[in-house]
């Protein structure tokens, strides 16, 4: 531990009065420096032939596009760290699904970041009408320095600090401040550091190989001042730059990737070196066999298929939604008026139950006058002629015709100023005689 290259200082700063820690000013300025680099790059650069969709013309790449198309990349570079970081931590997140979506729980992964930005980035590419295959030779160069001069700016706050060592060029820190590794006072591998020293190198191999390979053919078979010829490496051509590139980070990142505290899932491996593992295959597969140059090329068409296709797809889920919702609405308009049409069912059953009560009562009252009549005439055939039926209580009395009324003294002699006879008492009469006496009753 005495021998340990120890770092004692503060990682956050204050300007202005603002607490910003050093490692997010350097990452600022990295992405900065290498959308300044690309920028250049892409006004000077002029797409190439074979860099073009068929029927587009050569022009200059255009600066606007690639600020589109580094907005671009973020949403693809969230997701994709994110997701690689739950992948690398599952234990953790399979028991709080919902932490995998908080920012402030964990980190991001830097290999699901590229992976899943690259093609958000081409995907964009696609929509603003820019040239994927030139853009991609284009990025090459810019993305190992940041992916190189990144991982050395985490250096700055303690992050990615390897496992904990003896060895007399490990790395601890003591300063006050918040680090962003666990025990950051344990002398620890530098994997950062390590990691970003040799992506850089990389970054050299790709600057000058080409150049030297140039002096090695010069100097045969007879030494000369001049270089050879310029050629062209296939690897280093279009599209095919961008994947020698990101191969060589990713075996750069598999071997540092042995110095981590990450736990391991298969064997000595951990999820990120199999994820780089498969990148690591597809690229050389893609670099050394023809049909897998030719899939590469046909990436972007591939793409632009796909997103067709999604178009597509979101257009018939638009229709299909849009006719399940008419058909809802005609369906609710008939059930309503299936409801209006049996509601005024019922009221015309109403009406005509109403109406055959009423002609019930009708038909009952006729009947009953029916009889009526019958009965008075039934009366009036038993009554004695030339006199009326006496009338029932509560009924006029009748009327007689003038054959039948008599004279006026008949019909009413009070009318006619004669007094009724009267009527004499019984035992009065003349025609009344009395009744001789019975004769006593003899015993013998």
């Amino acid at each position: 531990m005495l021998h340990a290259i120890r770092f004692d200082f503060d990682p956050v700063v204050s300007p202005l009065g603002l607490n910003v820690r050093l490692e997010t000013l350097a990452l600022a300025g990295v992405i900065l420096l290498v959308l300044v680099i690309a920028g250049l790059a892409a006004g000077r650069r002029r797409a190439r032939a074979e860099e073009l969709e068929p029927g587009s013309e050569a022009t200059r790449l255009r600066r606007d596009d690639l600020i589109l198309i580094a907005f671009g990349a973020v949403p693809g570079a969230v997701f994709g760290g994110r997701l690689g970081y739950g992948l690398i931590h599952l234990d953790y997140y399979l028991s709080d699904l919902a932490a995998l979506l908080d920012p402030g729980k964990g980190s991001l992964s830097l290999t699901g970041a590229l992976l899943l930005g690259t093609v958000s980035a081409l995907a964009v590419a696609r929509l603003v009408g820019a040239p994927p295959r030139a853009w991609l030779n284009l990025a090459a160069l810019p993305l190992l320095l940041g992916l190189g001069l990144g991982k050395l700016a985490t250096a700055l706050g303690g992050s990615g600090q390897g496992a904990f060592s003896d060895a007399p060029w490990a790395t601890s820190y003591v300063g006050p401040g918040a680090w962003g590794s666990l025990s950051p006072a344990d002398p620890a591998i530098p994997s950062q550091i390590l990691e970003g020293g040799l992506v850089l190198l990389a970054l050299a191999v790709v600057l000058l190989g080409p150049p030297l390979l140039r002096l090695r053919a010069a100097l045969r078979p007879r030494p000369s001042l001049r270089l050879a010829p310029a050629r062209e490496w296939s690897w280093l051509v279009g599209e095919r730059r961008f994947l020698t590139a990101v191969a060589l980070w990713a075996v750069v990142r598999f071997g540092v990737a042995f110095t981590w505290r990450d736990a391991h899932v298969a064997g000595p491996l951990n999820v990120d070196q199999i994820a780089l593992a498969i990148l690591i295959a597809v690229a050389l597969r893609v670099l050394v066999y023809p049909w897998g140059r030719a899939a590469l090329s046909s990436l972007p068409a591939l793409l632009d298929l796909r997103l067709m296709e999604w178009r597509e797809a979101r257009r018939e889920k638009a229709a299909l939604r849009a006719f399940a919702r008419e058909t809802a609405q005609e369906e609710a308009a008939r059930k309503k008026a299936a409801r209006e049409a049996e509601a005024a069912a019922k009221e015309a059953a109403k009406a005509e139950a109403a109406k055959a009560e009423a002609a019930k009562a009708e038909a009952a009252k006729a009947e009953a006058a029916k009889e009526a009549a019958k009965a008075e005439g039934k009366v009036a055939k038993a009554a004695p002629k030339g006199r009326k039926a006496a009338p029932k209580r509560g009924q006029a009395a009748p009327e007689y015709p003038p054959e039948e009324r008599g004279s006026e003294a008949q019909v009413a002699p009070e009318r006619a100023g004669i007094e009724p006879p009267k009527r004499p008492r019984r035992g009065t009469h003349r025609s009344h005689k009395p009744k001789p006496p019975r004769p006593p009753r003899s015993d013998s």
